[in-house]
């Protein structure tokens, strides 16, 4: 199933207002095994408009369309939509009378020009809106449906939700079954992995999809109409290549999988060099108590922690790198690890995942330290 989005509105083609609507949207389609093939931005012109829709409903089976639907005389959507798929503006009395009846319930008029949201494509189906004054609604051209919502975050989640993806699970049913399995690595570059993965052809029917999220890399596995043999063979292909980086798999972040074997083991961090950024991680955890010192060791040597218990500390840097040490029930590893990174807050959560990485492997029974290809390791403490 071809998925194209497209928002429209002057403020996010200018940059005054970020379109977090369509991330939002990608990431929730692609949860559901559906990639979006194209997203498109466009101010609040009517000629432009129209293009774009013309052009994603000629390629496209499904168009989501966001913004545009408002009372004032820049909401030009549905007169778009009216006028490129040759489906006049017609007065909906219904959604008239719902605009009308919202605002008597506030004990408030309605505004002469809230009439406009009621004047729709003649051949379209209402999407309801049970919040604002804004209606979704649906329009077919040829093999492709164009679904329209209103801009507002809260309205537009709240109609794909409860609208739109179940419309769209029932149209995909009625194409092909898609299914999406998600993994994620550490401590590997998103090209070496490309070289890794990529030199031979996956079978036919199943994708395999990169996404850069600082510090991992998430590896997407998508199968379209293709067998669960298929599926299970070419995961164990992917998961053979990638085992030394793997840390986590499935719909929960890594961060939560690591957390959730502890069980209900209290866990001590102390931190320098990453200012937080492993507290930002581990937060949720119930049984965590953290701390941030200025006077931590910069040398691996020097660095103390807990004699009993779980404990992972972060030094300052020093001449080596920055040194991260785990204490699990009296045994102390450690390591100084060199993260190079031209952005601070990235750099941070690099070290915060390292030192996180540490503790996954000592309760999964691995070698505490790791074999890494984009950190760089100039000492150790244990094993």
């Amino acid at each position: 199933m071809r998925i194209e989005i497209i928002s429209t509105g002057d403020e996010i083609v200018t940059g005054l207002v970020v379109d977090t609507n369509a991330a939002w949207l990608s990431a929730l389609l692609l949860e559901q095994g559906w990639q979006v093939r194209r997203r498109a931005t466009v101010g609040d012109n009517l000629t432009d408009l129209k293009t774009v829709l013309q052009e994603s409903a000629s390629r496209a089976d499904v168009v989501l369309v966001c913004g545009g639907l408002g009372p004032t005389a820049d909401d030009l959507t549905a007169q778009a939509a009216a006028e490129a798929f040759e489906q006049p503006l017609t007065l909906y009395p219904e959604w008239l009378a719902t605009i009308a009846a919202r605002y008597a319930s506030r004990g408030r008029p309605m505004a002469q020009s809230n009439a406009k949201q009621a004047w729709l494509p003649q051949e379209c189906e209402i999407l309801d809106n049970p919040v604002g004054t804004a209606c979704g609604f649906v329009v077919h051209s040829g093999q492709s449906q164009l679904f329209f919502t209103p801009g507002v975050p809260f309205e537009f989640k709240q109609m794909v939700r409860e609208q739109i993806l179940p419309r769209l699970k029932q149209l995909a049913g009625a194409q092909t079954d898609t299914e999406l399995r998600r993994f994620y690595s550490f401590g590997i570059s998103e090209s070496a992995l490309s070289d890794m993965l990529d030199a031979a052809p996956w079978p036919t029917g199943i994708e395999l999809g990169y996404r850069s999220s600082m510090p991992l890399i998430e590896l997407k596995l998508i199968g379209h109409g293709a067998s669960a043999a298929d599926m299970d063979d070419t995961e164990a292909r992917l998961l053979t290549a990638i085992q030394p980086w793997l840390v986590g798999r499935g719909d929960e972040e890594p961060a939560r999988q690591i957390l959730a074997l502890l069980g209900e083991r209290p866990l001590t961090l102390l931190e320098g060099e990453s200012r937080g950024a492993l507290l930002a991680l581990c937060h949720e955890y119930p049984r965590l108590e953290a701390g941030f010192r200025g006077n931590v060791a910069s040398e691996l040597a020097q660095l103390e922690a807990k004699r009993e218990g779980l404990s992972l500390t972060i030094g300052w840097e020093g001449t080596e790198g920055v040194p991260l040490l785990l204490c699990a029930d009296g045994q102390q590893i450690g390591q100084t690890l060199k993260a190079s990174h031209p952005d601070p807050e990235s750099r941070r959560k690099i070290l915060a995942f390292a030192a996180l990485d540490m503790l996954r492997r000592h309760l999964q029974g691995l070698p505490v330290l790791g074999d890494y290809l984009t950190l760089a390791r100039t000492a150790q403490r244990g094993r």
